[in-house]
């Protein structure tokens, strides 16, 4: 017991004299280029500094516990625990000098308490697979239990949102805010793009305008564009042809370029790749309502997905992006959107600093959300739900697309990533099953954990969502799962992400510098 006292207290006497005179070295300045000159008085600067005086006499305290504990104990114990100093100073660093510290250092810190653990263990005690195993059976035996009770509430999240559109819902709020502009940011013609284009022609809705903006004049999807032109005379469309930027994001600056060529109001933003049916304009602007207040976002299914890596990417967006989506929305509503579709006004669009204000940002969708509730507009969730048409990917394009995804959610909502660990229930119970030594129970509660993520899948992503691809591929879930972990573990660490053959580098806030363009 004794020891172990001391210990620590050469620990954190120790950690606290070099956070003292780091800060108060931060306190004197620079002492680098300091001449002969200044030399006395900048040693009796330092010398009168409280914050050194305190950290002298922290490290003096440290030193004095550290000769008294040689005294009895071993040297072969003493100095690899007391190693756990560099972890206390990292958090001391963190948060009483303000210091960055990136998720490569954390997990360094984490290794060192992780060897001084070890170290610590007594010597009659064997070290065994079993001794390890068995914390981590209880670890993710309870992500296990989190997971469970998140599949149902997923389901009854589903259940009660849906629900409402049975009795009326969106479209029994009002009227229609007026025209509508569509903007559409193009780059390369999608898979069955033209497709996807012509549903915006065939709206039920009184007046609209669609815009397609390019960054490059040589795009693929401009002969498309004029194909469209063509065969929908009666559709007021145009195109826009501009490399402006404001930013790094480039379909930000695409839609910035576009906007002052929107006639109307109230504006539609649409991925390319979004193919809609003919009433999408009409029950989209009747939730934003007449006096266009706040934003409207859709939750979207995959209409089309060639390819198994596809068809694993088509699979998370319905039977796992879209259960966190209403499951929040259930909770205390959702603050962020998707780029499928957003619905707002200029003016809401103005009053958060307009597409210059989300232009630094790789989620720029979920930021355009984000500053627009944290601007007192209330931000809807619509119960019309949109379909993407994904192009056929490799397998390595979609864990590439999937970790920049993850990357930029784990920058912008860090403890919102950290709690999406829950949702990938499948491959948390497989890895309780492998620490319980495989035995029955384990095999039993991985069973029945899969069992109940597939009864959700089913009833949120194909009863609800109405998700065929889903329906006839329920068997990828679990294979999804899988793969979910390894793309939420790696999303931890590194900052490089790869979009539309550019590499940015994602700064802690959710804002992308660019750091090379590689050839197309």
């Amino acid at each position: 017991m004794l020891t172990a006292v001391m210990i620590l207290l050469v620990v954190f006497s120790n950690a606290a004299g070099d956070v003292f005179l780091t800060k108060g070295m931060k306190q004197v300045g620079d002492v680098s280029a300091i001449g002969w000159t200044k030399l006395f008085s900048t040693i009796k600067q330092i010398a009168c500094n409280l914050n050194f005086v305190l950290g002298v006499a922290c490290l003096a305290i440290s030193f004095f516990s550290f000769l008294a504990v040689l005294s009895w104990a071993n040297l072969s114990f003493v100095v690899p625990a007391t190693a756990i100093v560099y972890v206390v100073t990292v958090v001391g660093a963190k948060f009483f000098l303000g210091e960055t510290v990136d998720r490569l250092r954390w997990g360094g810190t984490l290794l060192i308490c992780l060897g001084v653990a070890l170290v610590c263990i007594p010597g009659d005690v064997s070290l065994s697979l079993a001794m390890i195993a068995k914390p981590l059976r209880f670890f993710f035996g309870v992500l296990t239990i989190a997971s469970i009770g998140y599949y149902l509430a997923s389901i009854i999240a589903a259940e009660r949102f849906f629900s409402k559109s049975g009795r009326g819902g969106a479209n029994a709020q009002g009227g229609l805010p007026g025209p509508v502009s569509v903007l559409v940011p193009l780059c390369g013609a999608d898979f069955n793009a033209y497709r996807n284009y012509a549903s915006l022609c065939r709206q039920d809705y009184p007046q609209f305008e669609i815009i397609f903006g390019v960054a490059d004049p040589a795009d693929s999807s401009l002969p498309l564009v004029a194909k469209l032109c063509a065969d929908f005379p009666d559709v007021a469309i145009q195109k826009v042809i501009s490399s402006e930027e404001i930013g790094p994001n480039p379909k930000v600056n695409i839609l910035n370029n576009m906007l002052s060529y929107a006639s109307h109001e109230t504006l539609l933003m649409l991925d390319s790749d979004i193919r809609v049916g003919s009433d999408f304009l009409k029950t989209i602007c009747g939730e934003l309502g007449e006096n266009g207040e706040g934003l409207v976002t859709c939750l979207y299914r995959a209409g089309e997905a060639p390819g198994l890596p596809s068809k694993l990417e088509a699979a998370g967006i319905s039977s796992e992006f879209a259960p966190g989506v209403l499951v929040a929305q259930m909770g205390a509503g959702i603050s962020f959107a998707f780029g499928a579709s957003i619905a707002l006004t200029k003016k809401t669009l103005a009053a958060i600093g307009g597409f210059a204000a989300i232009a630094p940002y790789l989620a720029d969708d979920y930021m355009l959300g984000n500053l627009v509730k944290r601007a007192g507009f209330p931000v809807k969730l619509s119960q019309c739900v949109v379909e993407t048409v994904l192009s056929r990917l490799t397998l390595v394009g979609f864990l590439k697309h999937q970790l920049r995804w993850a990357r930029g959610i784990r920058a912008c909502a860090p403890w919102g990533h950290t709690g999406s660990v829950i949702t990938n229930g499948t491959s948390l119970s497989f890895l309780y099953f492998a620490f319980s030594g495989f035995s029955r129970q384990g095999l039993l509660v991985f069973a029945a954990t899969v069992a109940v993520r597939l009864w959700m899948a089913w009833r949120v992503a194909v009863r609800r969502l109405g998700d065929d691809l889903l329906k006839h591929n329920l068997y990828l879930v679990p294979l999804r799962d899988f793969l979910s972990l390894f793309i939420w573990s790696a999303a931890l660490f590194g900052r490089r992400v790869e979009w539309r053959s550019r590499v940015f580098r994602l700064e802690k806030d959710g804002k992308i510098i660019p750091q090379e363009i590689s050839a197309r």
